[in-house]
């Protein structure tokens, strides 16, 4: 009969629903959904289309607007010059060159604008029209393109790359834009195709305008070898951006903060880890305890009746 009456007990035990799983605190739902926020934003897109070229306007002194070309003199800076005067510039500061759109209408992004074979007219002018029209200088024209190996050094390049930091500036790597000229590469992108920037070769860096597309690319580069070595072309160019990228921006969202002042009372409020506490014992389901307690309990007054009866 005890053994029975144990047994008894033993199955109504574990026929006692289990303890749930504890609810997740809200301080860790809180740690977990920021990072998610964070993973969520956005890095700087590449824009990838054509940087279409606004013609270089000058009214009788330097372009006023749109894109161009000038050349620092050896131990110049980008900023200030001295610069090379060009005498078949139409502008009335002649060290300005205006630029004019080729057949692509600008710079393309992602892929390549090569030079032409041939690359060079029979009185050595650049023959390249798709990024820009070829430009007289010195009585002889300027083309410009990008190819996969530029073809001054050799060296293998990525194909240009302008990105953007979602807020109104640009950056890039136009280490594959090259000018031809007389007959003669001359390497003018920024980087220089190995990676390196010598003094005056900067950028390229400019600004964005999403809405509308706007935009000013610049950068300088100096070039090494030939006739002008040791000059530094400038590039500036303008207009409007046609291509993907811009909608991959993303914003990002802040916590909002409280904030108390200097004389108020010290808080007496439970902490935020108390509070939690405190709600999940509050919401804790039932455990089922009592169903616990009562088969045990019948069991150990039946095992007493039977001692006592059997005593008598």
């Amino acid at each position: 009969m005890p053994r029975m009456l144990l047994l008894l007990a033993v199955l109504a035990i574990g026929a006692a629903p289990s303890l749930p799983p504890l609810p997740e605190l809200p301080e860790s739902r809180d740690r977990a959904d920021a990072g998610a926020a964070a993973t969520a934003q956005s890095g700087s897109p590449a824009l990838e289309g054509v940087f279409g070229i606004a013609a270089g306007e000058c009214a009788g002194g330097a372009v006023t607007s749109g894109s161009y070309f000038r050349m620092v003199n050896p131990g110049g800076s980008p900023e200030s010059g001295p610069y090379v005067s060009n005498g078949d510039s139409d502008c009335g500061d002649d060290t300005y060159t205006p630029l004019t759109p080729g057949s692509d209408g600008g710079l393309l992004t992602g892929t390549y604008q090569p030079h032409p074979q041939p690359a060079f007219g029979t009185n050595g002018g650049g023959l390249a029209d798709r990024i820009t029209r070829p430009e007289g200088f010195f009585g002889v024209d300027f083309s410009t393109a990008t190819n996969p190996t530029d073809p001054q050094t050799g060296v293998d390049v990525p194909a240009p790359t302008v990105t953007f930091d979602c807020d109104a500036s640009l950056t890039g790597d136009v280490r594959a834009f090259a000018a031809a000229w007389n007959r003669q590469h001359f390497n003018q992108g920024a980087p220089k195709p190995d990676g390196s920037t010598p003094s005056g070769t900067s950028g390229p860096t400019g600004t964005f305008h999403p809405a509308t597309g706007a935009y000013t690319l610049t950068w300088s580069s100096r070039i090494q070898g030939g006739p002008f070595d040791n000059f530094t072309g400038v590039w500036h160019l303008e207009g409007t951006f046609r291509g993907t990228g811009p909608d991959a921006c993303t914003t990002s969202t802040t916590a909002p903060t409280t904030s108390s002042t200097s004389d108020a009372p010290p808080s007496t409020a439970a902490t935020p880890n108390e509070a939690a506490t405190s709600r999940q014992a509050d919401s804790m389901p039932d455990t089922g305890a009592p169903l616990l307690i009562a088969p045990l309990a019948l069991a150990l007054a039946l095992l007493g009746a039977w001692r006592r009866g059997g005593a008598a």
